[in-house]
């Protein structure tokens, strides 16, 4: 059976005393009291009878509860015709991700003691993405933030009546941020129906920029960091470029007095892994060393940080079987997937 908020509150504060969440609320002490988010971003198949819910995916999160996962995000879309347009599509009945799947796979993922974070996305047709959106006048953002409003407190009555552990309000929609009273809006009606830890996912530019951390429970930040431009870069240059994002990060913590959680974060399998991967083409030659020693680095270098509050991987696909080529994101049956058990299971940096 799934821990109650209740409890898991209880529990923390007699296992990490009330230190832990000095100045801060119950939100706070349900996100991080079991210590830091052991994540993976958890992907819905496509295959008929593989998805959130099925038998599959039954099988693939007890393989994830024996890596050390401890989390999980899962994601419902909406649609979005082009950047300029002022209205969303969605359909929580339609799509594979529908809500009696999104409420299944929580009740799977809890019967193994992994908690779940909801993360809806916005979709557009490539190359278009969230960090594109751009109604333009004042006008057409009220617009915007009036059928993303719909939209998220869908999810955040769903993330309440489900029990879902964390929800995620929205992801690198970079150009949306500086609208800063709408966000605040939407975070507060969302904690009207939501009464869990609530953050939002902002791009490496964007996170610095965002002026409504102090809104939410933990600074989320998907964290494609251009690091090393080589084709195989050594594990000490690797290292060493986490430097200057680690001491950024660690004051954009201690200005908001917030925790930072990775809400995204990963590398191919290939060629250039850690540098600007976007870039790279469908066709980029299998590397799975430079993915595994790209993981190596974050944990060498940002997972002990006392500031910083877990990782969600991209990603992981909901049945047993690669999701996509191998030359792609997914850690399964590679060697990237041993990194993560290692340090997920052996319980370093708490």
């Amino acid at each position: 059976m799934p821990v109650t908020r209740s409890l898991l509150i209880v529990a923390s504060c007699l296992l990490f005393g009330p230190g832990l969440t000095a100045g801060r609320g119950a939100a706070e002490i349900v996100s991080f009291g079991a210590g830091k988010h052991r994540g993976i971003c958890y992907a819905h198949s496509l295959r008929d009878g593989k998805g959130y819910g099925s038998a599959d995916s039954a099988r693939a999160l007890q393989r994830l509860a024996a890596m050390g996962v401890t989390w999980i995000s899962i994601t419902p879309f909406a649609f979005q015709r082009s950047p300029r347009n002022t209205s969303l599509f969605w359909a929580p009945d339609r799509f594979g991700e529908n809500d009696d799947s999104l409420r299944s796979t929580t009740a799977q993922a809890h019967a193994l003691r992994i908690r779940v974070m909801l993360k809806p996305h916005i979709w557009l047709r490539p190359p278009d993405w969230p960090g594109s959106i751009d109604p333009g006048s004042e006008e057409a953002w009220n617009a915007w933030f009036e059928s993303y409003r719909e939209f998220i407190l869908h999810y955040a009555r769903l993330a309440e009546s489900a029990g879902m552990d964390a929800l995620c309000v929205g992801n690198e929609i970079e150009k949306s941020t500086a609208h800063a009273k709408a966000w605040r809006d939407i975070v507060s009606s969302v904690r009207r129906a939501y009464r869990g830890p609530v953050t939002y996912g902002a791009t490496t530019e964007e996170a610095e920029r965002v002026t409504f951390w102090d809104a939410l429970d933990f600074i989320g930040i998907s964290a494609y960091y251009p690091l090393v431009q080589a084709r195989m870069p050594a594990r000490e240059a690797l290292e060493a470029a986490w430097e200057p994002h680690r001491a950024r990060l660690a004051a954009l913590s201690k200005n908001w007095n917030r925790r930072v959680v990775f809400t995204e974060i990963g590398y191919r399998s290939a060629d250039f892994a850690a540098w600007r991967q976007w870039e790279l083409g469908k066709d980029a030659p299998l590397n799975l060393a430079a993915q595994a020693a790209a993981y190596e680095a974050f944990f060498a270098r940002i997972w002990p940080e006392p500031w910083f509050g877990g990782a969600y991987w991209w990603k992981w696909f909901s049945h047993p079987d690669p999701g996509e080529p191998q030359n792609e994101f997914e850690p399964k049956n590679k060697p990237a997937e041993r990194v993560i058990a290692q340090h997920y299971l052996g319980g370093a940096g708490n």
